[in-house]
Order: C-alpha cells, then structure tokens, then sequence
C-alpha cells in the first residue's frame, strides 16, 4: 500500500518540536530566497558567493530539521508566542549573512536585515553606490518578504500545526474581513497571489515610465510592502514625475487593508472598492492632509519672483507624495523636509503615528483603531451630558464589540508612551528632541525616515551601535503591533513558559 504525504513525513521524523519544525521551514525559504540575488549577481558578473555560501548549508540543515521534526502534540498560546519570536529572531541573522560577508560590520548587517524585515526602510548604508547591486536587490527583497511576511508565516505555515487565527484576526482586524471564513492555508495562497499580481503590475508600469531596470525592481519590491529603502542616497528625489506618481499610488494600495484587494482582485469584485466606507474616508484623510500641507509650503511662497502655476502643481504633487508616503509609513520621499517648520513635522509625526489601514503592509496604530478610538472618547464625552444613557461603537455600520475597542485604546497608548519613552532613551545619547523624535516615530512606526540630522538624505551610520540595537527593538515592536511584541517583556509570559515546558513533550523522542 502506498503512503500518503503526511506518512511519509511521519515515519521519517524522530522528535517532537512544532518550534524546532517551523525553524526548518524557514531556513528552507530563506535559502531559496538567497538563490534570487545570487542569479542576478552570476547575471551581471557580480561576487555570488555572498549568497551561495549561507544558502547550500541553509538549504540541508533546515531540510533535515524539517524532516526529523513533528509538530508536538499539546500547543499552548505561549508556545504561538515562542514561535512568533523564533520566526522574527531567524528572518533578522539569518538575513543579515550576505551584508556581512559583503563587508559590513556585524551590527550593520543586523540593523539592515532588521530594517528591511520589518519594512522600516531606514539604512547605515551611507553611499549606495558602492555596494552590489546584487545586495541592494537582497535589500528590496527582504521589504517585500517582511511586507507578505504575516501572511507566508503565520497563515501558511503555523496552521499546518493547529495554530494560525489568533495571528490572522490580530493583522487583518477591520474593513470587511470580520466576515472572513476561508480555509486560512487557501487565503494564504491567494493573498501571496494578489500580493504578487500588484508587485508585478507596479514593476511593469515603472518600466512603461522608463525607469531603469534594477529601480524598476527594487522599487516595485519595496513600495507595495510600504518598506521604501530604495537604491539611491536621496529617495526618488531625481526620479521622473511618472515614477514619482506610479509610486505613490502603489504605496497608498500598500496602506489599504489586504482583505479588500483579496475581494476585488481575486474575487473579481472591483466594486468592492467603491463600496468600501474606510476606503473612501482614508482618502479623504489623505487628500485634507496633502491640502494642509500644501497650504503651509505655498502660502510662505506667495508674491515671490517666478512662483508659477507649474510650481505650485510641483508643491502639490510633492506634498501629496509625502502625506501618502508618511501616512502609509513608506518612507519615501521626493524632496527633503527636513527645514520645514515645526508645524509641518508635527503633522508628518501625526501621519506616521495613524498609518494607513489595518491589514494592509503599513505600520503605526493604524487608521481603523484610531477611528475606533475617536468614537470611544466621543461617546465619553456625551456620557458627561447623559450618565445614564449607553452609547455603543459602530463603524462602517455594524457594533464593535468591547473588547475591540479597548484594544484599540490600549494600542493607541501604547504607542504614544512607547515612542515617548523612545524619544528619551536617544535624547540621553546627546541627540536633540526633533533627532530623538524622528528616530523613534520612525522606527517605532516602521516609517523609517526622521527629522532633524536623520531625514530623507540622513544616515544612521553615524549613530552608536547601543542606539542601532535600540531602535532595531523598536522596529520590531511596531512590526509585531507593539502588544503582541511587549507581552515578551511582562514577567507572566516566562511564568507560563516555564510550565509550558515542564508539561509539554517537546523535544521528546517519537516512540
């Protein structure tokens, strides 16, 4: 009798360890992933070595490991947490090998690794152009990879052990996918698939604007997954006008929520985005923003000798450039903002804390909590007026449930006090409150660009390697939506940790 798939990997696994498994998996992707910018690097006649080496032994260690571990048989919530960790820790050193072996110091190539993961898009990488192209496209990689990440991870993979909702719920809250009942191993397919077709769709367009080939890549990976690290030492700041607009309608289709792009597009329903209520508001949020914005370039301008009509379109389109940049937490940029006045940054700050919609690759607290959060306190103002009355939260026409909402306020404080704590910890190192801000908003949000020093043509090069680990933790904080990454740190979790391990079979040998 033949046996079916999962006999056969039973019958070759030997021990227990749904962890040890996932790990095994992951080296696997990851050196697959290698095998990309090192075809580029044989392409070009470039150093492939780079990724060859970690790849081959990456590629057998993980393969065995995979085969020669079953998933366990009793699963706790701390153990989902454990993996979380896992995943997260072995994406960032196992990333950061080719910047290493190209010659960057070790913090360096965790701080890129670290960045590019968690889309933040902020870089130590002072002069782009003496680097491989081969690694600069590893970049790009690693942005669209940490962009699908929630979905290859923790969709795909952790449901084949049992586990996977809980992950699902926590990144897709909002717009629509309350009603989501698919298969998760299916949705995850299909949201690679729409994830794919928009990154194929924005590269093709960027070659029809004439963008070189290596930008056309690099930056169809990075804008869809909101990261913006691109090749270049000033952003797209000497790119062409229909470069600059492709890529500013593909970072806003980065910052709405992923669940209606997965209607519209693979459930061939496009009315979905016209009857989509977030939508419609997220773009009128943008839109009042680009117009403040503007306002505050353009007014300072009026009377000024050669202020045209086509400068003043110019203003325009590079404010709107930035609020869809900054509000999706993309980072990218088109002219530097950093002499703007403290008016201006403090909206810029406000834009990266918000982010776009929930689901979608941005960072920050995320547009949808905040409208939940603006509701709340709304009520508790009419509360003052009407103690007996009881208002309840809706959005989008339907209850929200309490335990939402608080987790929509908790988020929100968290975030602020977080970023506040942040800002102290870098102002301690001699840095003044603008840099100390824009280093923390930035990593914290996953914006990955600062004001002051550290702006769209600054470098983190030059910070000390205390303050890179610290904003790497504050990137990946803001990556795991800041309560799920700051349960690590409550002295319950390694309580629970500790049993977990006393009571479970992991690591046991299968009889």
């Amino acid at each position: 009798m033949s046996l079916t798939h999962n006999d056969f990997f039973k019958r070759i696994a030997r021990w227990r360890s749904t962890e040890m498994k996932l790990a095994g998996g992951l080296e696997v992707i990851i050196a697959v992933t290698f095998l990309l910018p090192a075809l580029y690097a044989l392409l070009i006649g470039e150093d492939f070595s780079y990724f060859i080496y970690p790849a081959i032994p990456l590629m057998i260690i993980g393969t065995i490991q995979f085969l020669l571990f079953a998933p366990s048989e009793n699963l706790r919530t701390v153990n989902g947490l454990i993996m979380v960790a896992l995943v997260w820790i072995l994406m960032f050193f196992l990333g950061s090998i080719p910047y290493f072996l190209a010659g960057m110091s070790p913090i360096n190539a965790v701080f890129e690794s670290v960045n590019g993961f968690t889309t933040t898009g902020s870089s130590t990488v002072y002069s782009v152009g003496e680097w491989p192209e081969s690694i600069l496209l590893w970049r790009s990689i690693t942005q669209w990879l940490g962009g699908i990440a929630i979905v290859i991870i923790f969709i795909y993979l952790l449901p084949i052990f049992g586990m996977g909702r809980t992950f699902f719920n926590n990144e897709l809250e909002g717009s629509g996918s309350s009603q989501f009942s698919m298969r998760l191993q299916n949705a995850a397919r299909n949201f690679i698939l729409v994830y794919v077709i928009l990154s194929l769709i924005n590269f093709v367009l960027l070659i029809i604007c004439q963008a070189p080939l290596i930008d056309a890549i690099c930056l169809s990976l990075t804008t869809i997954s909101t990261g913006g690290l691109l090749i270049s030492d000033i952003s797209l700041m000497d790119a062409s006008t229909p470069v600059q607009i492709v890529t500013m309608v593909f970072m806003f289709i980065g910052g709405v929520n992923f669940y209606l792009h997965f209607k519209a597009i693979y459930g061939k329903k496009p009315r979905e985005y016209l009857r989509n209520n977030e939508l419609k508001i997220l773009i009128l949020y943008f839109l009042i923003a680009s117009f403040i914005v503007f306002s505050l370039i353009f007014i300072p301008k009026l009377g000024s000798l050669g202020y045209d009509l086509n400068e003043m379109l110019v203003d325009y389109k590079n404010s709107l450039f930035t609020v869809i940049s900054l509000g999706t937490t993309t980072g990218a940029s088109v002219y530097d903002f950093t002499e703007c006045s403290e008016l201006l940054l403090f909206i810029f700050l406000v834009l990266m804390m918000i982010g776009a919609s929930a689901g979608s690759t941005s960072g920050g607290i995320k547009f949808t909590r905040i409208r939940i959060v603006v509701k709340f306190f709304y009520n508790t103002l009419k509360n003052v007026l009407h103690p007996n009355a009881v208002y309840s939260i809706k959005v989008d026409n339907e209850s929200v449930e309490d335990s939402r909402v608080m987790a929509a306020v908790s988020v929100t404080l968290l975030y602020i006090l977080t970023a506040f704590i942040g800002m102290i910890v870098v102002m301690t190192q001699g840095y003044s409150w603008t840099d100390s801000i824009g280093l923390s908003v930035g990593s914290l949000t996953n914006t990955g660009v600062g004001f002051g020093n550290f702006g769209p043509l600054g470098t983190y090069e030059v910070l000390p390697d205390e303050i890179k680990i610290f904003l790497m933790l504050l990137m990946w904080i803001g990556r795991l939506e800041i309560t799920l990454a700051l349960v690590f740190f409550t002295p319950g979790f390694w309580s629970d940790l500790r049993m977990a391990y006393r009571s479970s079979r992991n690591g046991r040998r299968i009889r």
